[in-house]
């Protein structure tokens, strides 16, 4: 792309940012060597996503794919005539996922198609037309369900990814503001108790069952999924609520729509969110 590129790497140990920074001081280096030129390239700190890679490998490297023919320039261009340009365009790796050219060591094509048949060759085939089905179709961007602008995966990775590897790490606040959004210590008890206040109603009518507070205990259900999961399972806090994992997260996403749709709902949740962070702060 112009002015910024995608990787999608994988890498059995913590070592992607010692990776990063060798990549692009290299390559800064290489390429003012050539045009006689100096000082930095890029500007600031890469962004990394943990890619549960299982769930999303063929979705991510799709979309990824695409990208050279998603610019607004391009936009009212054939479909055949984007068809030519991907299997042509130099700076990226989708020619050699299916066959045009020698692929590098540094691809694993292998890893990338293992999903899309038995031999190589099917592979391909059925790779090249996933990809270019998406020059006919909106296709989701799939960073979209990234959770705390880091994660990207099932509610159960998530919720594994969170609480054995974020609560165990000292987060600097000024570089990893979406790590310390995760580390947050608030309990169930102290979302119910605020969200309870807001919506003048009791404690317990919150955390029934069957309660005739639908609005408040959808709001609670959102708040303690969003700023309590770094330090509590998912599957406890349905227990809280004494519903279902599935029942948890419908509640939460149909309160997530509420709050992009009504006013009214958004400023609760700034509200409630506001004395969150307050009794964060007195802890």
């Amino acid at each position: 792309m112009r002015n910024h590129f995608h990787f999608f790497r994988r890498t059995r140990e913590a070592n992607l940012s010692r990776f990063m920074q060798c990549f692009l001081t290299s390559y800064s280096m290489s390429l003012n060597r050539k045009q006689g030129g100096y000082g930095h390239i890029f500007q600031g700190r890469f962004k990394s996503i943990l890619v549960e890679s299982s769930l999303y490998r063929s979705e991510l490297s799709r979309y990824l794919h695409l990208n050279p023919v998603r610019i607004r320039t391009l936009k009212k261009k054939s479909i055949d005539w984007k068809r030519a340009y991907l299997k042509t365009f130099r700076w990226s790796s989708y020619r050699f996922m299916i066959g045009l050219d020698k692929k590098p060591a540094y691809v694993n094509r292998r890893y990338v198609l293992s999903p899309w048949g038995s031999v190589m060759a099917e592979k391909m085939r059925k790779y090249r037309y996933y990809v270019e089905e998406g020059l006919r179709t909106e296709i989701e961007d799939p960073l979209q369900h990234v959770v705390g602008q880091s994660i990207l995966g099932s509610e159960t990775f998530i919720d594994r990814i969170k609480r054995k590897y974020l609560l165990r790490r000292e987060a600097d606040k000024r570089e990893q503001s979406s790590l310390v959004y995760l580390q947050q210590t608030i309990t169930p008890d102290d979302v119910v108790a605020i969200v309870a206040d807001e919506c003048q109603t009791k404690i317990s009518d919150i955390v029934t069952h069957r309660s005739r507070q639908r609005y408040a205990r959808m709001i609670a259900m959102y708040c303690v999924s969003r700023y309590c999961s770094a330090s509590t399972s998912l599957t406890s806090l349905a227990t809280f609520f004494s519903v279902s994992l599935s029942g948890l997260t419908a509640a939460r996403d149909r309160a997530a729509k509420m709050i992009e749709e009504d006013q009214a709902t958004k400023w609760l949740i700034e509200r409630v969110k506001e004395k969150l962070r307050e009794c964060s702060d007195n802890k």
